[in-house]
């Protein structure tokens, strides 16, 4: 049986902006699909969260990424960004040998940043949203060649593959605006075809950004603040940010488990549950709300068909020889 080619995210982002949510695991991407996503982002602060309990400071492993990325790639039926870090390694070969591992386990695009060992947004977060300006976080970045040496040898082990880099870039917390386009403009130089600096707040800065860099941008994980959105998607869409992802599938998740969990404890039976509509993401909701499914879809009844067909097995042809037994 063929499997139905999915829409790669390069050929999705040429066409319109994508507006894609951080998820975590399959259940969480297959949830954002039939919602009508197009896209989905696995995010190392969601990630590590759902399989370690720990903040967004770090402490997930290439091992962990490459193995999450492929459980989802498996049963996905939109294509997934994998938040890849800094490569997991000091060196140009480090991040080869995992963005090549990425884009094999299925990972249709992936950021690659400039990162060191003491990163994450719970190191430095806080500090941002509260509006410390430009220059005054204290956050590690590598030089600018090291850096560029990475993007270099990840650009090399997408080759081949459907896999799109995206050269992150997380300066301007530390050194500013200048320094974090900078490192964008020469990520092109390159070959990168899209780019992302991290702590972009605001339209005016969308329209700074875009007057050096031409090219494809992804805005980082759109919030809002005292309701506000700290931008418009589509005032920023003809600044060439035709991706933009945000945080929300998690509070969604929560919020649902905790109202359900509550509601079940208090009844002692599942009438609440039996009641609501949605429901599991891999039954009858899933086949009719989702894109046209691959091969390697989790639907129960699909599994089955495929286990009768292996096991429809012919033994009452000669083969020219009969054993002593016939187990």
């Amino acid at each position: 049986m063929k499997e139905e080619r999915i829409t790669t995210l390069r050929e999705l982002v040429s066409k319109k902006q994508i507006f894609a949510p951080c998820i975590w695991d399959v259940f969480s991407h297959r949830a954002a699909a039939m919602c009508g996503f197009e896209a989905t982002l696995l995010s190392g602060g969601a990630f590590s969260g759902n399989i370690c309990g720990m903040p967004d400071i770090g402490l997930i492993t290439a091992d962990d990424l490459v193995r999450q990325t492929e459980f989802i790639a498996e049963s996905s039926t939109v294509p997934t960004i994998v938040d890849a870090d800094d490569g997991y390694g000091e060196t140009p070969l480090h991040a080869y040998r995992t963005t090549r591992r990425l884009a094999r386990a299925g990972a249709m695009a992936l950021t690659l940043d400039d990162t060191t060992g003491y990163r994450g947004y719970n190191r430095w977060g806080m500090k941002f949203r509260s509006g410390a300006p430009d220059g005054t976080i204290d956050h590690p970045v590598v030089s600018m060649h090291s850096f560029l040496a990475k993007t270099k040898a990840a650009l090399e082990a997408c080759e081949g593959t459907d896999c799109l880099l995206i050269a992150r870039t997380e300066a301007k917390l530390k050194y500013g605006l200048d320094e974090a386009i900078e490192r964008c403009l020469r990520a092109r130089e390159l070959g990168a075809e899209m780019t992302l600096i991290i702590g972009l707040m605001n339209q005016e800065e969308a329209e700074y950004v875009a007057k050096y860099d031409k090219g494809w941008k992804m805005w980082p994980d759109v919030m809002t603040k005292n309701g506000v959105p700290d931008v418009n998607l589509d005032d920023i869409e003809p600044l060439g940010f035709n991706l933009v992802t945000a945080h929300f599938m998690a509070a969604g998740a929560m919020r649902g488990m905790m109202d359900v969990g509550k509601r079940t404890l208090q009844d002692r039976n599942l009438c609440y549950v039996d009641s609501l509509t949605g429901g599991f993401p891999f039954g009858d909701a899933a086949k009719q709300k989702q894109r046209p499914k691959r091969d390697g879809t989790q639907d129960r009844m699909h599994w089955s068909d495929k286990e009768e067909r292996f096991n429809d097995i012919d033994l009452s042809t000669d083969v020219g020889i009969k054993g002593k037994t016939n187990i």
